[in-house]
């Protein structure tokens, strides 16, 4: 069982998507970074990663997907800083676990909190590559066995 949010689940994630065939498929010719960002923390998420990785002061939380042609890395950063990132997307924390807690619709999900995204960067790009990987992406999280703080 991994733990959302976590180092450990971030390398899982990575590591299944690129057993995947389709996901490998639709991130085909793709190579951008995407920082997806969670605000407004519930106190358990904020002390759980206090507990687990011993920093104070938690704020934000990040999920930092890089792909080219594959998944690269997907890292939790801990209040991360948008500005070094071109393409970023910023909700709150509530809002993404709602989209996580319906993977088996994730396009559906996403566009249920769409207007309530601040989105940084080309946001057709993002919607592009949302279209793209999304379903594949959710299918794999689906058979990965999680327990979401929040």
């Amino acid at each position: 069982m991994f733990v959302f949010p976590s180092k450990e689940w971030t390398k899982v994630l990575c590591e299944e998507l690129n057993k995947d065939e389709d996901f490998l498929k639709s991130v085909n010719g793709w190579n951008i970074d995407v920082l997806l960002i969670g605000k407004n923390l519930p106190n358990d998420v904020v002390q759980y990663l206090r507990n687990t990785y011993s920093i104070n002061g938690i704020n934000t939380l990040g999920l930092h997907m890089a792909f080219d042609n594959s998944c690269k890395s997907i890292d939790l950063l801990i209040n991360p800083e948008p500005g070094s990132y071109r393409y970023v997307v910023i909700a709150d924390y509530g809002l993404w676990l709602r989209v996580l807690k319906r993977l088996d619709d994730p396009i559906t999900a996403l566009l249920s909190i769409f207007s309530k995204l601040e989105i940084r960067g080309s946001t057709i790009t993002l919607i592009r590559l949302a279209a793209n990987v999304a379903s594949p992406i959710a299918r794999v999280m689906r058979k990965i066995p999680t327990k979401i703080i929040g």
